[in-house]
């Protein structure tokens, strides 16, 4: 049949679309999802919620052999992704790109939550009859094909998990056939390649997938859809700027993309029927229920997963793991504790302040941590202990920036030099430089301040911020952690009041869901305005506005984020030393003479005799010896509670009891 489309007209009005990214680059899955993610907001629109990625093996691969896992995730599709520079840097402009303003509501996302209309839709919808019809009738036909494909070319099928993602756009292009156009005209240029299916090579092309999986409450089914050459070049370019000037291959893309549309259906075919769909939509919108449904996603995500246990007796969600992201890797969500050295470079934090105020002395702190085995490195230049006053004389900036600057050139160097040294000798150099590479460490800054963080962004020198006020204290700091299709992760904390206030702010409703829903409605608001859920860590704030015993609460009670990414606190506070007995740390009160006849009977900074590194020597030094000690209880605690983060300023003891943890536990 003809293109079933008529253009309308009405620039202001708004539709709400679901959609589902994939890819199967697992090295590169990060970066080709945000690049997907960005052209997404560029040329579809804005982006107000979004799913974690996960990891997921198909369900004809569950099926077919469930020993084999192993040699799925071993072998690997590697593509070459060094055009994605190229690409982002050469787009064509849109037409009706929208503005990065923070938003607080979505109209359009409440109807459409609730199966109210949103708009006229200007193609045939069908019944909810007729779409099962159809739609069972490709699903026959595609396991008739999968069947025989896996039957033929069954290692071709076995070469990588998928990487998903779900989200909701508010867009402003106005129907779902034109959105199909455009968004097969991003896989294009983002060098998806045709499916050889000859080959049985289907999947090992799928550098990105793109699905509409709802488009308003629509229910569309259009077969042999015949779209004309000038069909698709109309319809982009009334959403992207072409012209005579646009590069010759996106020229063809164009020109052929008609080819690869022949048929659109809403929601997607396999919307109900992949567990992957189900897993990625239960995360943004478990309550919602669309007419061809007759149920909640949420209940059909669990519906699912007991019919094919019942069915195949195989617990599909063993294979498919959460993850979120620090930097441009994947980390698998409660597999790893992983270390954050804490580097303060200001006057005045409690138990190091001072210490590393010098940029070349902070600079030669962060290669220690490095080496003693810290995966991220947090940087604060504004104390945030109690009843601190910051130095006036001395800004936050003066600092943070010297230090995260001499870092990077000292790091540039290092790369350097080792460059050089494997041009001009043999292998052993080439793995000193790739292990050197991968032993970079991942860089936060610890400020409020949009105007720091913004200058670290400009300068390329961070990958994380952690906010403790959760982006509070000046929202518009959200806006700096996307800058075109590079994310930054940020980290949550909950607090109350300051400084000087916060030991007063200590009384809850209910401590540990106060604070759980808090941090909850944070995230809601930085995804409604773009930040992927992936990239967001929650940090409960550990003696911020809590009694002592209210911080071992909820390190009792740390379970209840056993669904998220989780960065702990605790380093060297006060409530850890709290905790302690008062005759535990005498030794019974007997004291072994060390020989000084002179010794001050009345000094109990000595009853404990272990050297504490970077120390300031004005603080109570028995009181810290506690406090690292049991720091390092709580640091054997968030190996078995599986905290993903712990924040530490004992870089090197805090390792050795993971690394003894994690041999003890190797099966």
């Amino acid at each position: 049949m003809e293109s079933p489309i008529t253009l309308g007209n009405n620039n202001n009005q708004r539709n709400i679309a679901v959609l589902n990214f994939g890819t199967n680059d697992r090295s590169n899955c990060v970066t080709v999802l945000e690049t997907a993610l960005y052209l997404t907001e560029k040329y579809i629109g804005k982006i107000i919620n979004s799913s974690y990625i996960y990891e997921t093996v198909p369900e004809y691969v569950v099926l077919d052999e469930t020993i084999r896992f192993e040699k799925v995730r071993e072998k690997e599709i590697v593509y070459d992704i060094n055009w994605v520079n190229d690409l982002v840097t050469t787009l064509e402009r849109s037409r009706h790109e929208e503005g990065d303003d923070l938003i607080y509501e979505c109209k359009e996302l409440e109807k459409f939550l609730k199966n109210e209309k949103l708009n006229e839709s200007t193609i045939q919808e069908v019944s909810v009859e007729k779409y099962e019809y159809e739609t069972k009738n490709i699903i026959r036909a595609n396991d008739e094909i999968m069947k025989k494909n896996l039957e033929q070319f069954k290692n071709k099928y076995y070469t990588s998990y998928f990487f998903n993602l779900t989200v909701i756009v508010r867009s402003f292009v106005e129907d779902p056939l034109s959105m199909l156009i455009i968004l097969k005209y991003i896989e294009q240029i983002m060098k998806r390649k045709d499916a050889k299916k000859d080959l049985g090579e289907i999947f090992e092309n799928r550098i990105i997938d793109i699905d509409i999986l709802f488009f308003n409450n629509y229910t569309i089914f259009e077969k042999c859809i015949n779209l004309k050459k000038e069909d698709v070049y109309k319809i982009i370019t009334k959403y992207i700027h072409i012209d005579n000037n646009t590069n010759k291959k996106r020229l063809e893309i164009i020109q052929n993309l008609n080819d690869k549309i022949k048929f659109l259906c809403i929601p997607h075919v396999y919307t109900k029927r992949r567990y992957s769909i189900l897993l990625c939509l239960n995360d943004i919108i478990p309550d919602y229920i669309h007419s061809t449904l007759n149920e909640s996603i949420n209940s059909a995500y669990n519906n699912y997963i007991n019919k094919f246990e019942k069915i195949h007796c195989v617990n599909i969600r063993k294979n498919n793991k959460r993850l979120y992201v620090l930097k441009d890797k994947v980390s698998h969500l409660k597999e790893k504790t992983h270390i954050v050295g804490i580097l303060n470079v200001n006057y005045d934090s409690f138990s190091d302040g001072g210490l590393f105020v010098n940029p070349t002395k902070a600079v030669e702190r962060m290669f220690e941590m490095i080496n003693d085995g810290a995966s991220v490195i947090d940087i604060g230049g504004e104390s945030s202990a109690p009843y601190v006053v910051p130095n006036p004389n001395i800004t936050e900036r003066d600092l943070v920036i010297p230090v995260l600057k001499l870092f990077k050139k000292e790091w540039n160097k290092l790369v350097y030099d080792m460059t050089n040294n494997v041009m001009d000798s043999q292998g052993e150099e080439n793995m000193a430089l790739q292990n050197m590479m991968n032993t970079k460490p991942i860089i936060s800054i610890d400020t409020v301040n949009y105007d720091i963080f913004k200058e670290c962004v400009d300068l390329d020198v961070v990958d994380i911020l952690n906010d403790i006020s959760s982006c509070t204290h000046n929202p518009d700091i959200i806006k700096l952690l996307k800058k075109k299709n590079k994310f930054y992760t940020v980290v949550l904390m909950h607090k109350r009041g300051n400084p000087h206030t916060m030991d007063k702010l200590t009384n809850y409703n209910d401590l540990i869901y106060d604070i759980k829903n808090y941090l909850k409605d944070r995230l809601n608001f930085l995804v409604l305005n773009g930040i992927p859920r992936y990239r967001i860590l929650f940090d409960v704030g550990l003696g911020f506005a809590k009694k002592h015993d209210q911080s071992i609460k909820l390190l009792q009670h740390i379970h209840v984020y056993d669904e998220y990414p989780l960065f702990l606190g605790y380093s060297r506070k006060r409530f850890i030393a709290h905790c302690m007995e008062k005759n535990g740390t005498t030794n019974g009160h007997i004291k072994l003479s060390n020989g000084n006849k002179n010794e001050d009977k009345k000094d109990t900074s000595q009853i404990w005799r272990f050297k504490m590194n970077y120390m300031r020597q004005d603080k109570d030094q028995l009181l810290y010896q506690k406090n690292i000690c049991g720091g390092l209880a709580i640091a054997s605690y968030s190996f078995y509670k599986k905290v993903d983060l712990i924040r530490v300023h004992d870089v090197l003891e805090t390792k050795a009891v993971l690394d003894v943890l994690t041999k003890i536990h190797q099966s």
